[in-house]
């Protein structure tokens, strides 16, 4: 019996099935090649066991004691290889490899199963409580996509950053609508994107079973917004100066900044109050004009921002005075009056070397003496580095007040 390590039968046979299909089709199509899935993928055997992806020690650990020596050989030299090597790899191993059905499932029962559910774990924390089908959809999802993609940044991966929000808030109704979003990357005769379809319809199963509260909810979950459309709206509303809406990264966390942006921007243009995207809402963004700061804020300055208590001039007004400290100048220390401080510098170093060399002092003295002066120039160099990096932060904070981007 194999061990499942926590996760249902049933998504643990969805994902054998998207990976090879069945037992005769591995044994027909699979069982003598490896294959070149695409991409940035590497050659691929038994059930969907990336070799390109593991280190020769790996594949030996987890394949050593299932093949003969000849055959380990083959698989160890495809660690590594991605892209074109690996395409080039599987057509010159092509008739040498015999991966029987037994030993993949052994190996991805045994090795892959419990590897991608620690690494769901460490980029989706709390997926390990969720119900057995709960949890074996996202591994799934993992699997098939990488389970970084729960903290990559960009667009791509929008829906899983919302997932790994959902387990940790608890929020799972929301899950299978995110799933079914992912479909937007594919086209609608793409296996992906049914396989996305049936993980969805899993996860669901898997509330109803282990977490009924949260599947009472799924009928009340409005669907989750195409994350294209998301950064659009984003995008605009940075434009017309609702800079709260934070990054631009194709979500709609419920309670969140692009959410509060959304509400605001609605209320100061007569819309409905609700925190979802519609096409009114889409609309409006087109026609509306961007808000108008207050000329008082549009002439703000360091001292007015410093008069209100801003921790960021603080910060920067310290840090000028201890870097003033070191070069010995004011803390309003200007460009040309950097230009002027170096000139006198070096024009101090050259006069400090021909008076020394003046007093008939050794050679060897002098270097030394040059030396420690050369230290306390280098010293005030620092000081004047750290101050014009806290006046150019002190000069965008400004920059960022007069357009009204803090407040």
């Amino acid at each position: 019996m194999l061990d499942l390590h926590g996760i249902s039968r049933a998504s643990f046979d969805l994902v054998v099935a998207e990976e090879v299909t069945s037992q005769p089709v591995y044994e027909r199509r699979y069982r003598h090649v490896l294959e070149y899935p695409g991409e940035s993928s590497g050659p691929t055997g038994g059930i969907g066991y990336d070799f390109g992806a593991q280190t020769k020690a790996q594949i030996r650990a987890d394949w050593g004691d299932k093949v003969d020596a000849a055959m380990l050989g083959v698989l160890v030299g495809a660690a590594g290889k991605r892209g074109e090597a690996a395409a080039a790899y599987c057509r010159a191993t092509r008739g040498k490899v015999d991966i029987p059905w037994d030993v993949a499932l052994d190996v991805f029962a045994n090795h892959d199963l419990p590897r991608y559910l620690e690494v769901l774990e460490r980029y989706c924390p709390g997926a390990g409580r969720l119900g057995p089908d709960c949890k074996g959809v996202l591994w799934s999802i993992a699997f098939n996509r990488d389970a970084a993609g729960f903290v990559k940044p960009n667009q791509r991966y929008a829906e899983m950053r919302e997932i790994r929000a959902c387990v940790a808030s608890g929020d799972l109704a929301r899950i299978p609508g995110l799933i079914r979003s992912m479909q937007r990357l594919w086209p609608k005769t793409s296996g992906l994107y049914a396989r996305r379809e049936r993980e969805a319809k899993l996860f669901e199963k898997g509330l109803a079973e282990h977490h009924p509260e949260e599947h009472a909810r799924l009928e009340h979950v409005a669907p989750a917004p195409d994350p294209d459309v998301v950064v659009q709206v984003q995008t605009r509303l940075r434009e017309l100066g609702y800079f709260d809406a934070g990054a631009i990264d194709g979500q709609l966390v419920p309670k969140g900044r692009t959410e509060a942006a959304i509400l605001a921007f609605r209320h100061e243009h007569d819309l409905p109050l609700v925190p979802g995207i519609d096409d009114d809402l889409l609309a409006a963004l087109v026609r509306a004009e961007p808000r108008q700061v207050s000329e008082i804020r549009s002439q703000a300055t360091a001292k007015d921002l410093r008069e209100q208590g801003s921790e960021t001039i603080q910060i920067t007004d310290q840090v000028k005075g201890w870097a003033g400290k070191l070069f010995g100048s004011s803390s309003t220390l200007g460009v040309g009056g950097l230009l002027a401080w170096v000139t006198d510098k070096a024009t101090a170093l050259s006069g400090a070397r021909d008076a020394v060399g003046g007093l008939g002092i050794p050679p060897a003295a002098i270097v030394w003496l040059l030396a420690a002066v050369v230290v306390l120039v280098l010293i005030a160099g620092l000081g004047v580095l750290v101050w014009f990096v806290a006046h150019k932060i002190e000069t965008k904070r400004v920059a960022d007040y007069r357009t009204g981007k803090n407040t």
